[in-house]
Parts: C-alpha cells; sequence; structure tokens
C-alpha cells in the first residue's frame, strides 16, 4: 500500500502553492506594467487561483488513485501520457523560474559574492534526496518548519502594518485601461496551486478535507494580498524605479519610516524562502513521478536525477539572468500555462465525478446481483 500524507500535511502544502512564486517578484512586476491598480489583477488572479484549488481539493477528495490512473481509467494511455507530457513541460518552466528567483533574491538583497552555483548544486542534491525517499519526508519537512514561516509573516506584518500608507493606492482605476491588458503578460507567476494535482491518490481521505483545504488557502491568499498592497502603496506612484528582480524584501526598507529597521527583515526573507523551497521540491518531486508514468520505466532515482541535470544546465547557462527569466515568463509559456491550469483542474474533475458515479453503479448492480 503506497504512504500517504494526512490532511495537516495537505493543508501545509496548500498554503505554500499559494504563496509560491507570486508573493515575491509578482507584486513588483504587477507595479511597473499594470501601475497602481496592479494589485486589483492581482487580486483577480488570487481569486481564480482559490477556485482552481477547490475543484483540485475536490478531485483529491473523490480518487483513491493517481491522476494518471484516473486518467488512463476514462481516456486512455496514449492521451493519459500527452496530457502528463504538457504538464511535465509547464511545471519545468515553473521550476526553472523558482530556482531562478530564488538566485535573484540572494544576489539582489543579500550579498552578490554568494556562489549560487555551489549552493545550487547542494539544492539539486537534496531534490533528489527527496524524490527517494517519497512524499511523506517532504511534508513533514514542510509541517516542521511551517510554524517558522508563519513567525516570520507576524513579524513582517508588525514591520509594515504601521506604515502602511494606503493613499498610495490612490486614485484607484486612473489607470483601469491597463489592468487587463498587463495581466495577460503574467499568468506564469500565477496558478500554483496546480502542482496539488500530483497529490491525487496520494492524501488520506479525511472528513472535511475540503473545507480545511480552502481554509488555508484563503489564509494563504489574503497574507499574499496583505503583502502585496504594501509594496503597491509605497510604490503606487513611482512604478518606473521597479524591475524584475525587485521582489517584496525591498517593501521594508522603502515604506515610509521604514528605513529605521535597517537591515533586520533580511533574515526573515530568508525563513520565508523555506516556502519556495517546498514548493520547488514538490514541484521536482511531481515532475519525476509524471515521468516515470509516462515512460513505465526506471527508478524515480534515476528520473530525479535526470530532471536534476536538465534543471542545472537550463537555469545556468539558459535562462541564467533576470532578462531570460523575464523572457520566459511573458512568451509562450504563459498561454500553456492558462490553458493547462484552467482546462486540466476542469476536465480531471469531471472525469472524477464520472468515474466515481460509474463506481457506484457498479457497486449497486453487484449488490443487487448478490441479494437475488
Amino acid at each position: 500500500m503506497r504512504k500517504r500524507i494526512d490532511g495537516s500535511q495537505l493543508s501545509v502544502l496548500v498554503f505554500v502553492a499559494v504563496m509560491a512564486l507570486k508573493i515575491f517578484m509578482a507584486p513588483g512586476l504587477l507595479i511597473k506594467y499594470a501601475g497602481r491598480d496592479g494589485w486589483i489583477g492581482m487580486a483577480i488572479y488570487v481569486a481564480f487561483e482559490l477556485l482552481i484549488l477547490l475543484m483540485i481539493l475536490f478531485i483529491i477528495k473523490l480518487n483513491k488513485k493517481s491522476l494518471y490512473e484516473v486518467l488512463c481509467d476514462s481516456l486512455g494511455k496514449v492521451i493519459a501520457k500527452v496530457i502528463l507530457a504538457v504538464f511535465c513541460v509547464l511545471l519545468f518552466i515553473k521550476l526553472i523560474m523558482m530556482c531562478g528567483e530564488v538566485e535573484l533574491f540572494f544576489t539582489t538583497s543579500m550579498l552578490n559574492s554568494i556562489k549560487y552555483v555551489v549552493c545550487f548544486i547542494f539544492l539539486l542534491m537534496l531534490l533528489v534526496f527527496f524524490c527517494y525517499k517519497g512524499l511523506t519526508p517532504l511534508s513533514r519537512m514542510a509541517q516542521i518548519f511551517f510554524p517558522f514561516v508563519l513567525a516570520a509573516l507576524g513579524i513582517l506584518f508588525l514591520l509594515t502594518i504601521q506604515n502602511l500608507d494606503l493613499r498610495g493606492l490612490m486614485p484607484i482605476t486612473a489607470d483601469g485601461a491597463e489592468i487587463a491588458t498587463n495581466m495577460a503578460m503574467f499568468p506564469m507567476w500565477f496558478g500554483d496551486v496546480a502542482v496539488l494535482l500530483g497529490l491525487t491518490g496520494k492524501v488520506k481521505q479525511r472528513k472535511r478535507l475540503v473545507l480545511k483545504g480552502m481554509l488555508t488557502g484563503g489564509i494563504s491568499g489574503a497574507i499574499v494580498m496583505y503583502f502585496a498592497i504594501v509594496l503597491f502603496a509605497a510604490y503606487g506612484d513611482y512604478p518606473v524605479i521597479i524591475d524584475y528582480g525587485h521582489n517584496i524584501s525591498n517593501m521594508v526598507v522603502y515604506s515610509s519610516g521604514s528605513y529605521l529597521f535597517g537591515r533586520f527583515d533580511i533574515p526573515i526573507f530568508c525563513i520565508l524562502m523555506i516556502s519556495i523551497f517546498v514548493q520547488i521540491a514538490l514541484t521536482f518531486f511531481t515532475i519525476t513521478q509524471f515521468c516515470g508514468d509516462i515512460v513505465e520505466r526506471g527508478s524515480s532515482v534515476v528520473w530525479a536525477i535526470a530532471v536534476a541535470i536538465i534543471l542545472f544546465i537550463m537555469s545556468q547557462f539558459v535562462f541564467n539572468n533576470k532578462t531570460e527569466l523575464f523572457n520566459l515568463g511573458t512568451s509562450w509559456p504563459r498561454w500553456l500555462c492558462l490553458a493547462i491550469e484552467i482546462i486540466l483542474p476542469v476536465l480531471v474533475l469531471v472525469v472524477s465525478i464520472i468515474n466515481k458515479r460509474r463506481t457506484k453503479n457498479e457497486n449497486d448492480v453487484q449488490t443487487q446481483n448478490s441479494d437475488s
């Protein structure tokens, strides 16, 4: 019997997935390209992501089989493998972006002398280790560090709330015509909950699983929006000084009066980076699992090593600066992102409901036959 994570571990992974890419770099990008009212577009993105999360939680609740098995039962092996292959491409691109943004954080907000390539090699080794040990150790690690992440968020809230000046968001709709147009540029920084589809069949079925997951996701979404609004309020009138690589770690420095804290906030952001690491590890794990399902041969460790090598090459030699990362996120993958993260959860939910009803009907027929 395969090991399954429990509901509390799922809730932690949901919390992390909702934060993921969007809490660090996405607000700065929307300020620069969507203007002062970019926070409205971000709120729409977050609300839509919570709707996708609701569908995924129902999918997890309805199925005891893996995503690949669910798709095979309804659509056949060939179509199931094609879907997983396309999904893997999207997840791998997001993985490159997350690793790139971690590098941007440490080299921009901290010391430029950091030998990130050495750290990155150790990170890849750790990711391979998690694939070898399975999902349970990863989810337990997330649980252990979760209180520290919450504490860091609480401290950061205290550092920013007294300097929050919402007048920086006014006047609302001054750049309204730009919101929809610029929202279309950044879907790759959202929709991170889609990776949770890889948990299908790997979660213990418990009561109120969907309710707890949505509650955690809603809190995480509210946190994302709070810190985004802090950044928008601080830079609403100065979007031209924002560029890719400018993340929320700068909001404490430039918010009114907060320079008095010095760089006390840097250790706080280092703790928050743990949540990004968990998301990277979960995405890496999911890709290796899908690769194994597609090819139906090779151990998870073999696939993990292969994915790690490709990720190292792509991150260090192809998309090795913020310009390349930005171009990657705003080019053709964004349309793939929209297609997969909207269509796939709907498709799997419909398939899951059909499979559930079919199984129920078959059980009812068997019960009637045994009674007769």
